[in-house]
């Protein structure tokens, strides 16, 4: 394994720019999701647990848990009425 740098300047809450040997980029959190100025994004799965990949492939599993999510809450205000 090789040392790599990497380091970090805080712009706001959720965003900040990237310093590393390979340039500079900048990150924006929303929520469980970060994406990138590279392409890239990650989605927190749970405690300790991610996934990381394109932005396209991040968004799609955006969407899909936000389906989830309307269909399950869709089907408990169907019990309760």
């Amino acid at each position: 394994m090789g040392f790599y740098f990497r380091r970090r300047l805080r712009l706001g809450k959720g965003s900040w720019l990237n310093f590393s040997k390979s340039g500079i980029s900048g990150s924006q959190r929303l929520g469980p999701f970060t994406f990138n100025s590279r392409g890239r994004g990650n989605v927190r799965l749970g405690k300790g647990i991610g996934y990381r990949g394109g932005c396209a492939t991040v968004l799609l599993l955006a969407v899909g848990s936000i389906t989830l999510t309307a269909t399950l809450l869709a089907g408990l205000v169907a019990q309760l009425v």
